[in-house]
């Protein structure tokens, strides 16, 4: 996979988890952090290529590369029977995303709140691309991500495993200062156009809504789940404590 730009980069050496692989760099830079990388590069013995600007914008397409870029081989990844043994027990479910932007701003969203892990359906969100990777600020080096393949029966495993689901909804007639933030909580959220999938919202535990006094009848996703993430995690901070029974 290619990322680039200063900060992905750094993150992505300094991360204990990503492999980079090799870090191409236009010459001629004097920069404090792209020094920075340079160093970087040397200590943990990681190829460091000088390439013309032009290589690297054909070889990061759209995305902003602010003179460097780097392969890397894999990004934080976890399976879910480790997720589940977290004792955070607070997992967001990203169903259907299509814009890469979006998923990043969920990723640091996550991570910012104490999210454990992040679920990516296979076939139903865009993927882990270069675009979400910046968007996310670097959170995408530290939040691991498990890909799964049927959502609904991911939701079924959960909830035997003692999680309840909480589904951000329009209509839905919790808000959320009612939500037991105590429960081990999977937190989802649906795509851009029509929300929560059917196969998601008739699993869920929980319906959330965020009251909204303004002309604008919604929010974007990634900041509807950070008021309820943040909501979760302030709430826990203040109580201490995780349990619940079914």
């Amino acid at each position: 996979m290619m990322i680039s730009g200063i900060n992905n980069v750094l993150e992505a050496l300094e991360s204990a988890v990503s492999k980079v692989e090799s870090v191409m760099m236009t010459k001629g830079r004097h920069n404090p952090r792209l020094q920075k990388i340079i160093t970087l590069c040397q200590k943990k013995s990681v190829p460091l290529l000088f390439r013309e600007v032009k290589t690297l914008d054909r070889l990061t397409g759209d995305a902003r590369h602010q003179h460097v870029a780097a392969r890397i081989s894999a990004l934080p990844s976890l399976t879910l029977d480790r997720v589940l043994e977290d004792p955070s027990r607070l997992i967001l479910l990203a169903d259907s995303i299509e814009d890469p932007r979006n998923l990043g701003a969920l990723i640091r969203t996550a991570d910012a709140t104490g999210v454990s892990a992040i679920l990516l359906p296979e076939k139903r969100s865009c993927p882990l691309t270069n675009t979400a990777v910046q968007a996310s600020a670097g959170a995408a080096f530290h939040l691991p991500v498990v890909r799964v393949g049927n959502s609904g029966q991911l939701l079924d495993r959960l909830r035997a495993e003692g999680y309840w689901t909480a589904g951000l909804d329009m209509s839905g007639p919790m808000t959320p200062e009612q939500l037991d933030i105590s429960l081990p909580l999977v937190v989802c959220v649906g795509g851009e156009h029509q929300g929560l999938r059917q196969v998601i919202r008739k699993r869920c535990d929980f319906l959330v809504s965020l009251p909204m006094s303004g002309k604008v009848s919604s929010l974007n996703l990634s900041v509807a789940a950070g008021v309820l993430l943040y909501q979760i995690m302030l709430g826990r901070q203040n109580k201490g404590s995780i349990s619940g029974q079914r």
